[in-house]
């Protein structure tokens, strides 16, 4: 089967300054040809619309972004004179992870997030490796709660300056502050990496807790929201969980 590359926008060649000393590779950041650097593209909003999604963010100024879902589908755009990049993809019919990479000449480096996008497209979030993820469609009270096989992570958006209550199997609540961007994130107290009853501002959420080793990478729906357990090492493992909105 032929890979299926989207190419939208009109490509922009730029010349990067060169970096004459020997330097330590910044992460996430990709070498250009002049021996410079190309910063990792940052998804920043998907916005759903008839013919499927828009997904939105920025890059260095002319970089060839690309979204990959596999070896056989991938969207690609160039990023403006401005740093924006505009990608469009068809609807999807399954749940699917899409990995951001910026292209300098024939090599292509990925950056640390990874985009799935669920439901149709109702669900679309960052999958933080190590934190929490962040949600970027419409969500109820609870946006994610991330577990690594210990613990548990709780986050979402609310008012700026307001607090949000948290409580875990009915017991007794706590607050967090909502920060200048919108965001909240919680480490719950004393909580294994496993079904909770989690309750947000009076809304109660059962988190299923992780998948088992044979659903391990699968983008699924479990309980009411869709899970993904990720293998980051041989060792490591990362479940994401998102409620429905």
């Amino acid at each position: 089967m032929k890979r299926r590359i989207v190419v939208a926008g009109m490509a922009i060649v730029l010349s990067l300054a060169g970096c004459k000393a020997a330097v330590e590779r910044p992460s996430g950041e990709a070498a250009s040809e002049e021996g410079g650097w190309t910063a990792a593209p940052r998804i920043r909003a998907v916005e759903q619309q008839r013919e499927g999604l828009v997904v939105r963010g920025e890059a260095s100024p002319g970089a060839r972004v690309v979204l990959r879902g596999g070896p056989d589908t991938a969207y690609a755009a160039a990023a403006d004179v401005a740093g924006r990049f505009e990608l469009r993809i068809a609807a999807l019919e399954t749940a699917m992870v899409l990995i951001p990479e910026v292209q300098i000449g024939q090599d292509s480096t990925p950056g640390r997030e990874r985009l799935l996008v669920a439901d149709e497209g109702r669900l679309a979030a960052l999958l933080m490796e190590g934190g929490a993820s962040r949600r970027l469609s419409a969500g109820p009270a609870l946006d994610s709660i991330d577990g690594d096989g210990r613990g548990l992570v709780a986050s979402g958006r609310a008012a700026t300056g307001t607090q949000v209550q948290i409580a875990l199997e009915g017991g007794p609540e706590a607050s967090v502050s909502v920060d200048d961007g919108g965001r909240w994130i919680m480490a719950l107290p004393s909580t294994a990496d496993r079904p909770v009853t989690v309750t947000v501002n009076g809304v109660a959420f059962a988190y299923p807790g992780p998948a088992n080793r044979e659903s391990l990478d699968r983008v699924e729906r479990v309980g009411e929201g869709w899970r993904m357990t990720r293998a980051l090492s041989s060792a490591a493992r990362q479940t994401s969980w998102f409620p429905d909105a």
